[in-house]
């Protein structure tokens, strides 16, 4: 357990009163001669690689260091406060090229054809290193590929390539969490992991895995079971129990913050973001400004990323010139930390619908953009109105870049469907069919907001339902937004029986445990003016608590049940 000064926790005035006053749409080929074609050409542009290596004319660092550079840190990402110690030593870039091209054939490959590439890989080099495979993981856990960062690891266990260390189990324990569920998680720890291994960092893993797939039950005992076996409880863990009570009962919060007082846990700056964010999205402006203080006096300064949750909570309320304020200090701050925030300003400029700054930061960067940047701008160019501008910022990053992201194409299709450009959104659509750019959880979701928009409700359901059933193995699955998009069109037209067929294809998909889903659903109810039986009762098992707002709907609710019974 961590113990710091005693007058580092005692003299926070607000903290301790927080509370008291307030993948895969692309139509993969299904013939097996044809699965057969596209693995042997994946496998000879490896081949090719491997046996050119030695001339040393290929340069990939440059490519590489554009492709993988790492999103600025998100609150609704909070893992980077626990990456540092499931990959220790993991984040220096790859050193030798047949690792980077590995990497990239693993990346641009579909994953059914893992097994033939790692072989013919493990036949051409006589030796991975445990550093340069952990390397590998990381990248293709840091863009979310958990599917094929899973196979690589079983793939390295396989070949007796993998030491075994805490780290290792963790990483592993996370990958399956993500792929397979915590349920199987759980099981491998139980029963694969050495009992000298299940330490404070495969639990905190665990916690993790279990507050992400919103299981306030499975989180809870997790956390109550590193206190019996005596686990280090540190500030990382606390803050999962904050995120995870912050989404499914703010009541609690106060109790892991008198935790955290009593044993003199100092608040880390993840702390700060999560609770300034309770308070920001209920529009506690004050609130959240007397939280900044307290930070500040226990020596915590606000960085480039928490300065813009604060700017965008400040623009969501109406504080314009506050707004504007938090913004200029970001210009100001170190210029490393600026330039990696660009993409950050891009949105929030546009937002305040500030053209001019648009511009004026793109110009900055529009010489060599990254491919983040380039996505940000083309979203920010779609909020001002600005089509043509995102079009030519699309097509230059398509020249810059050998592969542009599926974010890139989802961007300027978002921008299409903001814009009403239906007409022009329909022969994009028909350009990434061609680009045969059809997979990722953004693409089907610019798909699905595409056709709603374009009024076609029914085709942007056929989309996420054909999307949901190629999910592969659960690593890739539909945005929960898409969902929700789907849900609010047929309940905005009193159709319940498509609302309730697609609150139950969201909950097959893995998102259980959450407000909204039951909100969009009892709107469909009203709107049909027909009443909902039961909802409390299904809220009850999610352990999904109303606000006040939902409450006032539920009363409505239960007035259609009596109109029903006194004249059915």
């Amino acid at each position: 357990m961590v113990c710091l000064r005693e007058e580092s926790y005692h003299t926070s005035p607000v903290i301790g009163k927080f509370f008291m006053g307030s993948r895969h749409l692309s139509s993969l080929v299904n013939e097996k001669s044809c699965n057969e074609n596209i693995l042997k050409e994946t496998v000879l542009e490896l081949e090719k690689f491997l046996s050119a290596k030695v001339n040393g004319d290929i340069n990939l660092d440059e490519e590489v260091e554009q492709e993988f550079e790492s999103e600025p840190s998100r609150l609704d990402d909070p893992l980077s406060e626990y990456a540092n110690d499931l990959y220790l030593g993991c984040r220096e870039p790859l050193k030798r090229k047949t690792s980077l091209e590995l990497l990239r054939t693993v990346m641009n490959s579909p994953a059914p054809y893992l097994p033939g590439i790692l072989k013919k890989f493990a036949e051409a080099v006589e030796h991975l290193s445990h550093l340069e495979a952990s390397k590998i993981v990381f990248i293709l856990w840091k863009h979310h590929m958990y599917y094929k960062a899973l196979k690589i690891l079983e793939w390295l266990e396989t070949t007796k390539q993998l030491e075994h260390s805490e780290n290792a189990y963790a990483s592993h324990l996370d990958l399956i969490a993500k792929v397979q569920g915590v349920d199987v998680a759980e099981k491998y720890m139980k029963n694969d992991v050495p009992d000298s291994f299940k330490g404070e960092l495969l639990y905190r893993t665990l916690l993790v895995n279990c507050v992400r797939s919103g299981n306030m039950e499975k989180s809870v005992t997790v956390f109550e079971k590193m206190r019996s076996l005596g686990l280090p409880i540190t500030i990382y863990t606390l803050n999962q129990m904050i995120i995870l009570y912050k989404k499914y009962d703010r009541r609690k919060i106060l109790g892991i913050l008198s935790f955290m007082k009593n044993e003199n846990l100092t608040p880390s700056h993840l702390t700060y973001r999560i609770l300034i964010a309770t308070k920001g999205e209920t529009g506690d402006i004050i609130g959240m400004e007397q939280l900044v203080e307290d930070m500040k006096s226990h020596g915590l300064q606000p960085d480039t990323h928490f300065l813009t949750d604060l700017a965008r909570y400040y623009i969501s309320e109406g504080y314009k010139h506050k707004a504007i304020t938090i913004l200029k200090e970001i210009e100001g701050a170190n210029s490393h930390e600026y330039i990696r925030i660009y993409n950050k300003l891009f949105s929030l400029y546009a937002s305040l619908d500030m053209t001019s700054d648009v511009s004026r930061i793109w110009n900055n960067c529009k010489s060599d953009p990254t491919m983040l940047e380039c996505e940000a701008v083309i979203g920010a160019l779609g909020k001002l109105g600005k089509v043509e501008e995102a079009e030519a910022v699309f097509e230059m990053a398509m020249h810059k870049f050998k592969g542009p992201s599926s974010r890139l194409f989802s961007e300027l299709l978002r921008v299409y469907a903001l814009n009403d450009q239906i007409s022009k959104g329909k022969d994009f659509v028909e350009r990434m069919r061609h680009s045969r750019c059809w997979s990722g959880p953004l693409v089907w979701d610019g798909l699905v907001r595409f056709y709603v928009k374009a009024g076609d409700v029914e085709k942007a359901a056929s989309i996420l339902s054909k999307a949901a059933e190629r999910q592969c193995g659960g690593a890739v699955k539909p945005l929960f937004s898409s969902y929700m998009v789907v849900m609010e069109q047929y309940a905005n037209c009193g159709d319940v029986h498509n609302t309730e067929k697609w609150f139950y294809k969201m909950r097959q998909c893995g998102y259980t445990g959450r407000l909204r889903p039951f909100q969009i659903l009892v709107q469909a109810y009203l709107k049909a003016k027909i009443p909902a039986y039961g909802v409390r009762e299904r809220m009850k098992a999610e352990n999904v608590f109303p606000n006040k707002e939902f409450s006032m709907q539920l009363t409505e609710i239960d007035a259609l049940k009596n109109v029903y019974l006194i004249d059915p």
